[in-house]
């Protein structure tokens, strides 16, 4: 009996041991535990990552997007704005592109530079190749994407903020034509050119003081007659084109044939006369705007703009073989 005691206090010693040892492993472990649990349920979880990956085709405004209203500046906002390497002049007012190594056709929006082979094509082509050429611009759209012939349609800005469409205008080697509905900075561009023109610029060079009609040539019965023609219409002229028109007279007791004749401005602009007889002693009035050609009127269908400068401007009279007959300024 006395060595079961003995027994029963061994193992109730060792129970009280093993308690007060994992009781003291539990305080050494347990303040860092406890610290590390809070601090697991201090920290919220992260929300999701979402990344909005944007298609390519962003980059290049949809022709269908509606036009972003903007004051008349020459500096470009960042919505909408594009860049691009100008990789080659072709004309005044069209630019070869690269686009992340797609080339494209580029169309200056709301001006117009006179063709090649026209009086200050060459200067104009100069002009824009030296403002552009190589460079790093930025491309803002109006609202058309192309043009009928696909090119790009853009308001093309210099690194310094230079708006080049307007720069050509201000210096005088382009005009200021609306092809709506592309006419975002229409307004600046008719600025522009006003003090293109009351500078004297370009292609608005001060024209003769008065009329110097060109004697005909002899043997040629037909002359550009200012009596009868009308080079500043009514109204606007750009929105009145049939009221603005030249006229040609044959003085003569002759029928002259007219086919294949030409009228040109000094811009550039030429009209091709369709097969054509004058009477003699009559005159036919060729009118800038659309109609059905008739004895006495023939019609130049000129779509954007009115011809004639109402400042002053020259009209030149070809015959089929390209030989001046005749050249009238006012």
């Amino acid at each position: 009996m006395y060595r079961f005691g003995k027994l029963l206090l061994f193992t109730a010693g060792c129970l009280v041991g093993l308690c007060l040892g994992l009781a003291g492993a539990y305080l050494l472990l347990a303040p860092e535990s406890t610290a590390s649990l809070l601090r697991w349920q201090s920290v919220p979880p992260s929300p999701p990552v979402t990344l909005t990956l944007l298609p390519t085709e962003a980059l290049l405004p949809s022709a269908t997007s509606p036009p972003t209203a903007a004051p008349p500046s020459e500096t470009p906002t960042a919505a909408g704005m594009q860049t691009a390497r100008v990789v080659q002049v072709l004309d005044g007012d069209t630019i070869s592109i690269s686009i992340e190594g797609q080339t494209y056709r580029l169309r200056y929006i709301g001006i117009d530079t006179p063709e090649d082979g026209a009086p200050f094509s060459t200067e104009a082509t100069e002009l824009n190749r030296k403002l552009v050429e190589g460079q790093q611009v930025t491309l803002e759209k109006d609202v058309s994407e192309t043009d009928r012939y696909g090119r790009l349609l853009r308001y093309v800005y210099l690194a310094d903020g230079t708006l080049v469409n307007a720069e050509l205008v201000r210096l005088g080697f382009a005009r200021a034509v609306a092809y709506p509905p592309d006419t975002r900075y229409q307004q600046l561009f008719l600025e522009k050119q006003q003090e293109a023109q009351q500078g004297q610029l370009g292609i608005w060079g001060e024209p003769p003081s008065t009329p110097t009609p060109i004697p005909v040539t002899p043997g040629i019965p037909v002359i550009i007659d200012p009596a009868c023609s009308q080079f500043n219409a009514p109204g606007d002229d750009n929105t009145n084109k049939n009221e603005e028109y030249l006229c040609l007279s044959n003085p003569s007791n002759q029928p002259t044939d007219l086919s294949g004749w030409s009228v040109h401005d000094t811009y550039g602009w030429s009209y091709l006369i369709p097969p054509f007889s004058l009477a003699p002693g009559a005159s036919v009035r060729l009118r800038t705007g659309c109609g059905t050609n008739a004895a006495q009127d023939l019609y130049w269908c000129r779509g954007d703009t009115a011809i004639w400068n109402n400042g002053g401007d020259c009209a030149s009279l070809l015959d089929g073989e390209g030989l001046l007959i005749q050249k009238y300024c006012y």
